[in-house]
């Protein structure tokens, strides 16, 4: 998590969008097919990342 944190904070920001939009997409993915542990754990792996990325967004 340190590497993102080094980031120019547009870039950040822009990369935290994307990620949530991702952890949207596989929590819809779970919601629809039995994708058991693996898949929850993948989903809100991405939901955390993507919200300290944008939470932390001006951390200089």
């Amino acid at each position: 998590m340190s590497y993102l944190l080094k980031l120019k904070p547009q870039y950040r920001l822009q990369l935290g969008i994307l990620i949530l939009i991702l952890s949207v997409i596989s929590f819809f993915v779970i919601w629809n097919y039995e994708t058991g542990f693996f898949g929850g754990f993948i989903a809100g792996g991405l939901l955390g990342i993507g919200l300290g990325l944008i939470v932390t967004y001006k951390k200089q």
